[in-house]
């Protein structure tokens, strides 16, 4: 008798596999049926559910950040300018609030070719950086880090980490460097779209 390679318990030789007489074939397809497009039905909504815009990121809970920030891979550092948001800040009072005032002074970044990158602000521009791929502080997994020279007035003891979680859509995690490595919160930038 020929066993199947995977599990010796499994014959490919034998008597065809009994069906319940309560069930038919019919019953037996329909079933099967039913369960790919139920599994196909929940993958396509989940695909069609995740965000894929900033708005759609103000609406997630910290827990929510967290499981798109996990799994998403870097990605490239973008080029051009990023439309900002921030998303929540955790040592705030009112996060939700303090993230909401934070979003109407700072509007992204634009970056350049070579991963540097300036602030946007409204009516200006301030307060250069560096992107490069790094690993995070949060799971020691690959980011985007992005970084400022010291003594950058604000933004100098910050750190920031991004991960690419939809195509132009990058999720960060911010952080204090100093005196020691602290979660400050959650920012998103998204490429702007260049069609005419």
């Amino acid at each position: 008798m020929r066993l199947c390679p995977y599990r010796a318990r499994f014959p490919l030789d034998g008597p065809p596999m009994q069906i319940p007489s309560r069930w038919s074939y019919r019953r037996v397809l329909v079933v099967l049926a039913v369960g790919c497009m139920m599994t196909f039905g929940l993958d396509r909504a989940s695909a069609q559910d995740a965000p894929h815009t900033l708005r759609a990121l103000k609406k997630l809970t910290l827990c929510e950040l967290d499981r798109l920030f996990d799994p998403a891979p870097a990605g490239q550092i973008p080029v051009g300018y990023t439309r900002g948001q921030v998303l929540v800040m955790v040592d705030a009072k009112l996060p939700k609030l303090q993230a909401c005032f934070a979003s109407t002074i700072w509007r992204g970044k634009t970056f350049d070719a070579d991963g540097s990158y300036i602030n946007q602000w409204p009516g200006f521009e301030a307060l250069r950086g560096q992107a490069e791929l790094g690993v995070s502080w949060h799971d020691g997994k690959p980011c985007l880090v992005l970084g400022y020279p010291d003594g950058t007035p604000l933004f100098g003891n910050l750190r920031d980490e991004l991960r690419e979680i939809a195509p132009g859509l990058y999720l960060a995690r911010l952080y204090d460097r100093c005196p020691c490595p602290r979660f400050r919160g959650y920012f998103a930038i998204q490429v702007a779209c260049t069609c005419r």
